[in-house]
């Protein structure tokens, strides 16, 4: 995807006022209570989803995020300023305040909800649908389907998220996170991949490997005969590597192909003590956390498919912008042989303009290149390297725009 319509996307879910079809879809919340401030005390309760947390309390400043509704935020009282109805900014934290209309005060203590959240069993936050047909048609009200009388229609391989079902005169239909609803037999729900990498102890050689093929051979010596064969994605630890042939710890040679596993990886320069970083290795399809020189986590990652439009950038970056989910899509552009648009891509960590890192549940095909240029990531590793990276996603907010002082992770593509 370009880098302008793959912004568009960005900015949507940061709210910034893109209006695509799927931009956010979440009804404001219907408060009649006036949105007077209160003097300190308690917490400001948040009215709007995704209202935005500014640096100053002005219109036009910096961006530090956005905050889900209902969430409960320090209230340290409120100040004045332009651009804000009434000219009343809420102070929620040092150098951060919300526009008074996006608040009520509140007695409770400030808290909220870490997002995004995956209930015990699961392995996706939402649960997510694919169109299966193009030309899908959407209804304000599944009765409006036995009428033909639909409000949009979806491309093939869009991705939905879907709440509620509903049944009426012998069909089932899906209601999206917009409030429409869709035929289910003209979707297919999203499972998302089990694949989970490793973490690797204090000590441990630094020797992973991950089984690609299904059903690979394993060798006596390089060209010699077959000694076994192993699976898909087994484990395997790398004594030595040629151009062909990779040497497993403890006996027997695998063909190089069939086989994705660690490399050395510089340390960057910007890099301080223990500080963690991400080194993305293109031609391994490996991702690897490090604390300071020693890896502590590894996995097998999809990046950009190998054409100048698709491919990865190579560089060192830092993570500029981490989303609790982001809406992706190329519908504006007329000159691709294929449209697409996922709604809530969960775990975004945007690195280099709108290449990211983040959750796929779209394939199971990690260790393999496929995407338009981020790094996928099976939804368990997105939502671990979540967690690892810096700076946290504050409780109840959506979005962090992380700044110079938050020493934001540093993510090497070679």
């Amino acid at each position: 995807m370009s880098f302008s319509l793959r912004t568009c996307a960005l900015l949507a879910s940061l709210g910034l006022g893109v209006g695509l079809w799927l931009a956010s879809g979440l009804a404001q919340d219907a408060i009649a209570t006036p949105r007077t401030p209160a003097a300190a005390s308690g917490s400001w309760l948040v009215l709007d989803d995704a209202a935005p947390v500014l640096r100053e309390p002005r219109e036009g400043a910096r961006r530090r995020g956005t905050v889900r509704v209902n969430t409960r935020v320090p209230n340290l009282g409120v100040v004045r300023g332009a651009g804000c109805p009434g000219g009343t900014w809420a102070r929620v934290g040092p150098q951060l305040y919300l526009c008074a209309e996006h608040v009520r005060a509140s007695s409770l203590p400030p808290a909220g909800e870490s997002i995004p959240r995956v209930a015990d069993g699961e392995i996706l936050p939402r649960r997510y649908a694919f169109v299966r047909y193009d030309g899908t048609r959407a209804y304000r009200d599944p009765i409006d389907a036995f009428m033909d009388r639909y409000e949009e229609t979806y491309g093939e391989g869009f991705g939905l998220v879907v709440t509620e079902r509903r049944e009426l005169r012998d069909s089932a239909f899906l209601e999206t996170r917009r409030g429409l609803w869709v035929e289910e037999e003209s979707l297919t729900l999203a499972r998302g991949s089990s694949f989970a990498g490793r973490e690797i102890a204090e000590g441990e050689a630094s020797d992973l490997g991950w089984v690609l093929a299904n059903d690979a051979r394993v060798y006596a010596r390089p060209g010699g005969h077959v000694t076994a064969h192993v699976g898909r994605r087994e484990v395997v630890h790398v004594a030595s590597t040629t151009r062909d042939w990779v040497e497993r710890v403890g006996g027997g040679f695998l063909r190089e192909r069939d086989v994705a596993h660690m490399t050395p990886a510089p340390l960057p320069a910007d890099v301080q003590g223990d500080e963690r970083w991400i080194d993305v290795d293109v031609d391994q399809q490996v991702l690897t956390v490090f604390a300071g020189a020693r890896p502590v986590f590894a996995t097998l990652v999809s990046t950009g498919l190998p054409d100048p439009n698709h491919a990865t950038p190579v560089g060192e970056f830092h993570i500029w912008a981490k989303l609790a989910f982001s809406d992706m899509t190329n519908l504006a552009q007329t000159d691709v042989r294929r449209n697409y648009a996922i709604e809530a891509v969960p775990w975004v960590q945007y690195f280099e303009h709108a290449n990211g890192l983040h959750a796929a549940f779209w394939h199971d095909d990690f260790g393999h290149r496929r995407s338009h240029g981020c790094v996928n990531l099976s939804p368990r590793d997105a939502r671990r390297l979540f967690d690892m990276t810096s700076p946290a996603l504050p409780v109840g907010w959506k979005a962090i725009l992380p700044e110079e002082a938050d020493r934001p992770t540093l993510v090497q593509v070679r």
